[in-house]
């Protein structure tokens, strides 16, 4: 009797957990990495680590301004190449191939507005005309989680999958439409760390062939126009 009292509880503990809404799970997210205030209150970001690329060990940097610009700069065998995205414009350059950045093209830079424009993209969806809809219980390789489906646009769609324990992302699956072929991707993200004013970050994350590892997270610190100016 006592068992069946207990596979009762655990199963309607279940189908309480499995019953949130898109926006239940999204607030409890954000309330897990930080909170919707804190996250609102970032002006920038600063992050380093390194990439394993097919077994080549790559440092990696990235400035980010919200809203404003970001740079992504990667070392390789001595030489620095980076990726500069801004409002309206933005360059690349590879040290291995080039003597001074090239023009990004504009569909590139429209591309990136989602990311420079946002923390995070479950945050304020709404307000960015984002739709996300839950799609109940997911799987990431045996283990529960709960899912959620983001649409960006008609061509762009990441589904999450959630750790129904703690709300920290675990797996991002993303489909995007180019020029009528489907593109996707996949990557898994862990270990989560806090930091001393109170974010929490995944400090790794692995997919489609490569991994990153981030050992340094800054949020909110000065960061010069020039990291946002291509040499020429």
């Amino acid at each position: 009797m006592k068992k069946t009292f207990l596979t009762i509880a655990l199963t309607i503990a279940g189908l309480a957990l499995f019953a949130q809404t898109a926006d239940d799970i999204i607030n409890k997210y954000l309330d897990a990495i930080g909170g919707r205030e804190k996250l609102l209150a970032i002006k920038n970001i600063y992050m380093e680590g390194t990439a394993d690329e097919n077994g080549q060990q790559i440092l990696i940097k990235d400035w980010k301004i919200i809203k404003k610009a970001d740079r992504s700069e990667y070392t390789l065998m001595g030489v620095t190449g980076y990726t500069i995205i801004t409002t309206d414009s933005g360059w690349s350059f590879n040290p291995q191939e080039e003597k001074m950045a090239q023009p990004i093209s504009i569909g590139e830079v429209k591309k990136a507005q989602a990311d420079l424009n946002s923390v995070d993209p479950l945050l304020d969806y709404k307000d960015k005309g984002y739709k996300v809809a839950y799609e109940g219980k997911g799987d990431v390789d045996g283990s529960d989680a709960l899912k959620l489906e983001l649409t960006i646009s008609d061509s762009d769609m990441q589904t999450y999958f959630l750790n129904p324990s703690t709300y920290y992302i675990m797996r991002i699956k993303s489909k995007e439409i180019v020029n009528g072929k489907t593109q996707e991707s996949q990557q898994d993200f862990s270990n989560y760390q806090k930091t001393p004013e109170g974010y929490v970050f995944a400090m790794s994350a692995v997919g489609d062939g490569s991994s990153v590892n981030f050992t340094m997270v800054k949020v909110n610190t000065d960061m010069k126009p020039s990291l946002f100016v291509p040499k020429r």
